[in-house]
């Protein structure tokens, strides 16, 4: 099942407004992030890491790889473009993960922020 143009623009001005709206602890930084997308994209998911060491729920603290739901192979749609990933990035780091954290210290350490 593919996403209608409609169904995919109304998503990103979705992912938009949310980046918009948040205060973040990343805001005013830079980041740099690795993506790798191979012979198999659209088909595959890019590859994306930081190119830094990064405290995040969803990012694992040893390879610096982004853990998230849209770039798991069972969960990817070739319709998904490196615009929808780069959004998603931004929106996870707002708003991280808390089912599939790859930090469990940096998901404790934002649960009790949050608290």
């Amino acid at each position: 099942m593919s996403l209608t143009p409609q169904a995919a623009t109304h998503g990103r001005v979705v992912q938009l407004s949310r980046v918009r709206k948040d205060g973040s602890a990343y805001k005013n930084q830079l980041l740099t992030v690795h993506v790798d997308v191979s012979i198999e994209y659209p088909f595959k998911p890019p590859y994306i890491k930081f190119c830094h060491e990064m405290y995040h729920p969803n990012v694992d603290p040893a390879s610096f790889e982004l853990c998230s739901a849209m770039l798991i192979q069972e969960n990817w749609k070739p319709e998904t473009t490196i615009e929808d990933v780069l959004l998603n990035v931004i929106v996870l780091l707002n708003e991280p993960d808390l089912s599939r954290p790859v930090n469990m210290e940096a998901a404790s350490d934002y649960i009790h922020e949050e608290a």
